[in-house]
C-alpha cells in the first residue's frame, strides 16, 4: 500500500522541569530534522530539510509541530522551498500543521516558496493556540526560475494560512497566484516587485502602542532605500501582519528578520539570536 505523503514529519515538543526538549522526532520518505542546533541556549532549534532539494510533480508532504504547555521552541525549513515543473499539471502539496499549548511560543520561520517554470503547488498552514500562547511566523513567494531568466513562469501557486486561538479565527490567508491570467506587475501583485514575503505576530499583549513602535523602527532602518516598500498592521485581535514587496530575496529578509528580533529582543526580552539563514 503506497503511503499517502511523499515525505513526512511528526515533530513534538515537552516541558521537563522548566526546559523545553523534543518528545517526537518522526520522519518517513524524502524528509528529514536535523539534531538540536545549540545556538538558542536552552531554547531547542531544528531545521526541517527536504532530501532531493525541491518537490517535484504530485508529491504530496506533511509537516506537523507540536508544543505542549510552557514551552518555547524554534523551527525553520533548511532552504527556500523549490517546486520544480509540472508537466502534467498534476498539483505539488504541503500540509502543515501546528498546535501549540498553554503559554508556549513558537517561532515558525517558513522559507520562501521558489517555483519553477510551469509549476503547480498548494500550501495549507493551520494552526491552532491555546490561551496564552504565542506565535512568530514568516512566509515568502518568490518570481520564480526558469531557464530563461524570466520571471513568473510558473502556472498557479496558493499559500494558504488558517491561525485559530481557542477556536477563534484570528487569521486567514490565501496568497492564489496564476501567472498566467494574472497580470503580476500590476497593482495588487507583485506591482513591479519579484519577491513577496509575510511575518505574523500572535501575542495578546500586542497594541497599538506597540506597533507603532515597531513601526518607527523599520521606517528608521529601511525606507529610503528603493528597494524595498512594507506595511505593518494590527490584527482585529491578537496580533499583526507585515507585508514586504521588493526586488531582491535579501532585502526582503532583512525587513522580516529586523522586525521578529526586534519583537522577540524588545518586546519579549530574548537575548539577540541570528538565524543561520542569509539575510
Amino acid at each position: 500500500m503506497k503511503n499517502r505523503y511523499d515525505g513526512e514529519i511528526r515533530l513534538g515538543f515537552t516541558n521537563q522541569s522548566g526546559r523545553t526538549v523534543a518528545r517526537t522526532t518522526y520522519r518517513r520518505g524524502n524528509s528529514r530534522i536535523s539534531g538540536n542546533i545549540a545556538v538558542a541556549g536552552d531554547v531547542p532549534y531544528y531545521f526541517l530539510i527536504s532530501t532531493g532539494g525541491g518537490f517535484t510533480e504530485g508529491e504530496t508532504y506533511l509537516q506537523e509541530v507540536t508544543l505542549e504547555e510552557h514551552c518555547h521552541a524554534i523551527v525553520t525549513t533548511q532552504t527556500p522551498n523549490y517546486i520544480y515543473k509540472c508537466d502534467g499539471g498534476r498539483l505539488t502539496s504541503q500540509n502543515n500543521r501546528v498546535e501549540i499549548g498553554k503559554n508556549s511560543l513558537l517561532e515558525y520561520y517558513i522559507d520562501e516558496t521558489i517555483p519553477y517554470a510551469r509549476a503547480r503547488f498548494r500550501q495549507n498552514t493551520e494552526i491552532q493556540m491555546a490561551a496564552g500562547s504565542k506565535l512568530i511566523m514568516t512566509d515568502g513567494l518568490t518570481a520564480g526560475w526558469s531557464k530563461d531568466e524570466e520571471p513568473f513562469q510558473y502556472k498557479d501557486i496558493g499559500l494558504k494560512t488558517d491561525i485559530r486561538m481557542e477556536g477563534e479565527l484570528l487569521f486567514h490567508d490565501f496568497l492564489l497566484v496564476n501567472p498566467e491570467e494574472d497580470h503580476m506587475q500590476e497593482i495588487g501583485c507583485f506591482e513591479g516587485s519579484m519577491n513577496f514575503n509575510s511575518a505574523v505576530i500572535i501575542d495578546k499583549e500586542i497594541d497599538e502602542t506597540m506597533l507603532e513602535e515597531m513601526r518607527s523602527f523599520l521606517n528608521q532602518e529601511f525606507t529610503g532605500s528603493g528597494e524595498v516598500r512594507f506595511g505593518l498592521s494590527l490584527l482585529d485581535r491578537y496580533g499583526l501582519v507585515l507585508r514586504v514587496l521588493g526586488k531582491r530575496m535579501g532585502i526582503n529578509r532583512r525587513v522580516v528578520y529586523a522586525l521578529t528580533g526586534y519583537y522577540r529582543e524588545k518586546i519579549l526580552g530574548y537575548p539577540h539570536f541570528a538565524l543561520r539563514k542569509n539575510a
